[in-house]
């Protein structure tokens, strides 16, 4: 059999229908070829599924009312559902308080049905109350069927078999039901069981909140920690790390905080004439608060030391300035010197004052004295002297005494290693109770 080759009329090819093996093909236009077994199948596919899915398409319109029906109706039941059975429904707690008060009234009312010759009037209020109660039973059932996701496995699981016979008594009209309604004790272990879990929930709940408040609490304290070591290197950094560079002295000093910032300072002030200030300071409490006032103190003082040749009127210029940047009603005790390779000296009768900080007006009085090749001037704040130990025993003046007069190295960076020492040691396990600060000036002998 042969076909017209579309295209041309002198085109012609015989359809090789005795070859089982290949499909027939069809020549469409020259060198196009079209296999008519597939295209044949296909479209019979094609037609198959396309009513399939027209099937399926009119039984889901058909089915979809009724659906959106069904859902419309279910909707208010699941939301009452939510509402009463759910561990977090509004009524929950109500809802559960109820069920156990009606469950020991059904109990009861057992008893109060057997005492004999009771009035007619009683009978009838103990029926009125089963009725409400198998009410309340039977909604709660219908309500816990719903919000089931396997209805079927709820209905045969103990809570529901339990819920079951809570209201089954009633409808057996043919038995004497007083008896069977004790079963509804049973209610009880449910209800306790419901409860428990409600608390284990509430329990396993709070307990992720503090966790996660704890952690949050230690992130924070974490950053708080960060910035005041960072605040403790900045406060550090601006004490001098070494005595100015003079001939014939040695000077050293170290302050050691109590907490991660002190209130200790000390410093080294180079001066007109090749004089050089020392200063060591305390200000009263500790940590930031402290911190910052010495930040205030110092730099007040080391500006004003520039333009005043007398200690006396330098502590005093700078107590004023510090009453009136003082709101936290601060103070510090301050021991300022000028070290004078070159000047006279007399003898220093006594030194003493009001700590600065305190109240404008105060005057403080200057003393000088004499440091010979060879001597040492020590200056330290009462963190030295008042270390604890586990014992609560001072550290005291004599101790610090006999390592200032041990024998050994004479350079003051020595001196104040080996007291510091000395310090720790005796105060062992015992936590540091103030800031240590520690400031040596050296003579050299000729």
């Amino acid at each position: 059999m042969t076909l017209p080759a579309a295209g041309t009329s002198q085109s012609r090819r015989t359809l090789p229908f005795a070859n089982t093996d290949r499909l027939p093909e069809y020549t469409i236009a020259q060198g196009e070829r079209v296999r008519l077994g597939a295209s044949v199948q296909q479209t019979r596919g094609s037609v198959q599924d396309r009513a399939q899915h027209e099937g399926k398409s009119r039984r889901s319109m058909s089915m979809a009312p009724a659906r959106r029906a069904a859902q419309a109706l279910t909707a208010p039941v699941r939301g009452l559902a939510e509402l009463l059975l759910l561990p977090r429904g509004r009524y929950a707690r109500a809802f559960e308080n109820l069920i156990l008060a009606l469950i020991v009234l059904s109990v009861a009312s057992i008893g109060v049905e057997t005492i004999p010759g009771l009035p007619g009037w009683a009978a009838r209020a103990l029926r009125i109350e089963e009725i409400v109660v198998v009410g309340v039973f039977s909604l709660e059932y219908l309500l816990r069927i719903v919000a089931a996701g396997e209805k079927r496995a709820f209905i045969v699981s103990f809570n529901g078999l339990v819920d079951l016979l809570a209201i089954a008594p009633f409808f057996l009209a043919g038995f004497d039901t007083r008896w069977l309604r004790l079963l509804r004790w049973l209610r009880l272990l449910r209800v306790l069981k419901l409860q428990t879990h409600i608390l284990e929930a509430t329990v396993a709940e709070r307990t992720r909140e503090l966790a996660d408040k704890n952690a949050a609490l230690e992130r924070a304290q974490a950053q708080i920690k960060a910035e005041l070591e960072v605040a403790r290197a900045l406060q550090m950094a601006i004490l001098p790390a070494a005595f100015p560079a003079t001939a014939g002295c040695d000077g050293a000093a170290r302050m050691i905080p109590a907490t991660t910032m002190g209130g200790d300072f000390y410093d080294f002030i180079e001066l007109p004439d090749g004089r050089i200030g020392l200063v060591i300071a305390d200000v009263s409490g500790k940590g930031v608060p402290a911190a910052f006032f010495m930040a205030v103190a110092r730099t007040n003082l080391r500006d004003l030391a520039a333009h005043h040749a007398d200690p006396g009127a330098c502590l005093a210029e700078t107590n004023e300035v510090l009453c009136t940047q003082n709101p936290l009603d601060l103070f510090v005790t301050v021991f300022y010197c000028v070290f004078d390779p070159d000047g006279s000296v007399e003898t220093l009768d006594g030194a003493g004052g009001l700590a600065l900080g305190v109240m404008p007006g105060v005057v403080f009085p200057d003393h000088t004295t004499r440091l010979l090749p060879g001597d040492r001037l020590l200056l330290y704040t009462d963190g030295v002297t008042e270390a604890f130990n586990p014992s609560d025993e001072a550290y005291g003046t004599q101790r610090l005494l006999a390592e200032v007069q041990a024998p050994g190295d004479g350079a003051a960076a020595a001196l104040i290693e080996r007291i510091c020492r000395s310090v720790t040691s005796f105060a062992g396990t015992a936590p540091q109770s103030d800031d240590i600060t520690l400031t040596v000036l050296t003579r050299k002998a000729p």
